[in-house]
């Protein structure tokens, strides 16, 4: 029994330490005994729980989409309306932009 509780602190020891890097971790310095560089003494300064940044996220999208559409359809001018044709207009006889092969 004692013996199990000793491999299951020490597996949980190591998966606490591992950085997932594959450089080398730094070690304390000699003559201080202690690890000075374990993950939980250097929490990140700003973190969020999943909760809180999906919320933070939609919001986002919500604001960005909704800008979008209030900019097209209450700020932006509408085209107007092509003008009818006369029908009374002489046609040119060739295309402006027909190639020359003359």
């Amino acid at each position: 029994m004692l013996l199990g509780r000793a491999v299951i602190t020490r597996a949980r020891s190591a998966m606490v330490r591992h950085c997932g890097t594959s450089l080398r971790v730094p070690k304390a310095p000699p003559g201080t005994g202690t690890d000075i560089f374990h993950p939980q003494v250097m929490l990140p300064k700003y973190s969020l729980t999943n909760q809180k940044w999906f919320f933070l996220f939609f919001i986002c999208n919500l604001g960005a989409y909704s800008g979008h559409y209030f900019y097209l359809h209450l700020l932006m001018r509408a085209n107007p309306p092509n003008p009818p044709r006369d029908p009374d207009q002489v046609r040119p006889e060739k295309h402006m932009h027909a190639v020359d092969d003359d």
